[in-house]
């Protein structure tokens, strides 16, 4: 399906559709997903009635983009910390084709701590790091032209952490589970936990999934490691990078059939 209307349009429809106690955590997400259309890029597409697995929901951005924007049949959304899952449910409710599961998708089924930040939810994970993850965002305000002290100002105080417990389970067990024989499209967008959703994926649910779009965090050589393994299963791998993470490790990945 092409999506319809200019830059402004598709932003304030998907904006009018969403809801946070902060507005300001999903300005860069609906500017990313519904603006620049971040996951629609290199050959990959979400045309009517497809499947798409949106991991890593967060507050529902994508789920609801993906599923009023795009005329995707079923959305399958995976948020495993509690409060960012219950604004999820809020933002998807009276849509049909989504469908939000409170459990993180890894290696192994499991109960886990999760680092929350009430302040910066989007980043909220499993390899959380405060530090590590306030310099991430200080570089990209930079990039998107606030001063360093802007950058300073605007991240102060948003990285203290919360301990919650969340439910992990793997892909396959989800595929079995929803009797899903098809993956348009699998979203990945779990802080640093990408490496661990893959390895949830049995060799024989592979030909299943259709396309894969994934942020990707370049650290130990994973981007080529990844792009190896994918295009090892027959995928045409492109690697990208917003021109907002330059000077970070962080990358987009899109694989589409060859």
């Amino acid at each position: 399906m092409t999506v319809l209307g200019s830059q402004e349009e598709r932003i304030g429809a998907l904006a009018a559709r969403l809801s946070h106690p902060d507005p300001t955590q999903l300005f860069f997400q609906v500017a990313e997903i519904a603006g620049e259309l971040t996951y629609l890029q290199h050959g990959v597409a979400v045309d009517d009635g497809d499947v798409v697995l949106d991991v890593g929901a967060n507050f529902g951005v994508a789920a609801v983009f993906f599923a009023t924007q795009c005329g995707a049949g079923l959305v399958h959304s995976f948020e495993p910390v509690r409060p960012n899952f219950e604004i999820l449910s809020a933002n998807i409710a009276g849509l049909p084709a989504c469908v939000a599961h409170e459990e993180g998708l890894s290696r192994a089924q499991g109960q886990v701590p999760i680092t929350y930040y009430p302040g910066a939810a989007a980043m909220s994970g499993l390899y959380a790091d405060p530090e590590r993850d306030r310099s991430t965002v200080r570089t990209a305000l930079v990039n998107l032209g606030a001063s360093a002290d802007e950058a300073e100002q605007r991240t102060q105080g948003r990285y203290e952490p919360e301990t919650l417990t969340c439910e992990l389970v793997t892909l396959s067990s989800v595929l079995r589970r929803e009797g899903l024989d098809r993956v348009d499209l699998l979203k990945i967008d779990v802080e640093r936990a990408e490496l661990d959703v893959l390895a949830g994926i049995e060799e024989q649910d592979w030909p299943k999934i259709g396309q894969v779009v994934m942020e990707i965090h370049d650290e130990g050589g994973r981007v080529a490691l990844v792009a190896r393994e994918l295009e090892r299963r027959g995928f045409r791998v492109a690697v990208d990078q917003d021109t907002s993470m330059r000077g970070t490790d962080v990358e987009l990945l899109y694989a589409t059939p060859r």
